[in-house]
């Protein structure tokens, strides 16, 4: 007997039956690869958050909420490189932990987002050391400025502005003679808040003899609010000398101070800042360098800075070295210059938090 073939109609049957359990094949197979996918990038996600509280804690914060980059715990050692690639992308994982506190405890949730930039302007002073300490100095942009209120008889509740001068550490802050004056995070006034001698006519003991060291420990920084006045650090304070014979360089430890010429000024092409001893002691402050400011003629505009809205001159704390009466100052054009220490000139502070 002739065996019977398969006809058009059941062969396309098979066909199409074959087709369709081929479908239903690659869906599941895709569904469990993405499930897998998805799993492992949830473990990595509970990685990264386990990471955020390893930071967290290690570093002492205490504050109600805040926001840490992925990138910035793989950059400090919190998480290896390899535990933050995305599966699907094969790149590296972006997003931030946010971290909340909820009634006793704290809440770490990741988020594909990267944290939202810090403002100056509308942080409390404790949140501004807080992300500070933790590393997120830089988040803050140079040249924000913030209000702040004084008290006592002598400024009668009077409201100044504040400005953020620096954010960076270079290396060379890590030497050992080396002032931290613009190293950190460093706030300054931006205009004046007083005008007064810097001593008797005298520059002998340098800066940390001079009354106006006294006054502004004693007096401007009693007159901070006092949320303020805890989070401002001690700071070494390298200043220039005079020439009394013997001298040396002045070291002091201290919340507040005044500028130095190198920490406003870089050397221009024509001009340079003689006469201060203590000139490669510091360096210039990130808001100066941004503006470009050098002691060329007519690139100082910057460092002009008012009193009662006149540009007026301001006093910086190193003694000129030429002489023993003398201490450096600043036009009221933003220029530089020494002028003996019982003139009355302005009074713009600077101090670092963390």
């Amino acid at each position: 007997m002739k065996a019977k073939g398969f006809t058009l109609i059941e062969l396309l049957a098979v066909i199409i039956i074959l087709g369709v359990l081929l479908t239903i094949t690659i869906t599941a197979v895709d569904v469990l690869v993405k499930n897998s996918k998805s799993s492992l990038s949830e473990n990595q996600k509970e990685r990264v958050e386990e990471a955020a509280e390893m930071f967290y804690i290690n570093e002492g914060m205490n504050i109600n909420s805040t926001c840490v980059n992925v990138q910035f715990l793989t950059q400090n050692g919190y998480i290896e490189g390899k535990d933050v690639i995305d599966p699907k992308t094969k790149e590296s994982l972006g997003g931030s932990v946010k971290i909340e506190k909820d009634l006793n405890q704290y809440i770490y949730e990741y988020q594909e987002d990267t944290c939202p930039s810090l403002s100056f302007k509308d942080d409390s002073w404790e949140t501004i050391a807080a992300n500070v300490r933790a590393g997120f100095g830089e988040m803050y942009e140079v040249g924000d400025t913030k209000e702040v209120t004084l008290s006592g008889t002598e400024f009668e509740g009077k409201t100044f502005t504040l400005r953020v001068a620096n954010t960076s550490t270079p290396a060379e802050c890590k030497n050992a003679n080396f002032s931290q004056t613009a190293c950190g995070f460093v706030v300054e006034f931006e205009d004046i808040i007083t005008t007064r001698g810097m001593n008797s006519n005298s520059n002998v003991g340098g800066y940390p003899a001079s009354a106006m060291y006294t006054y502004l420990k004693d007096n401007i920084f009693k007159a901070l609010p006092e949320e303020l006045q805890k989070v401002i650090i001690d700071t070494k304070v390298i200043s220039g000398h005079g020439s009394t014979a013997g001298e040396n360089n002045f070291e002091s430890t201290d919340k507040l101070y005044l500028l130095a010429p190198h920490e406003i000024w870089e050397n221009g092409t024509s001009n340079t800042v003689d006469g201060d001893l203590a000139w490669d002691k510091t360096r210039q402050l990130d808001y100066y360098a941004k503006k470009e400011v050098t002691t060329d003629s007519g690139k100082y505009t910057p460092v002009i800075k008012n009193y009662n809205n006149i540009a007026t001159t301001w006093w910086l704390r190193s003694a000129h070295s030429s002489n023993n009466f003398t201490f450096f100052y600043v036009y009221s054009s933003g220029g530089w210059y020494y002028y003996p220490a019982n003139f009355a000139h302005g009074v713009s502070p600077a101090f670092r938090l963390g």
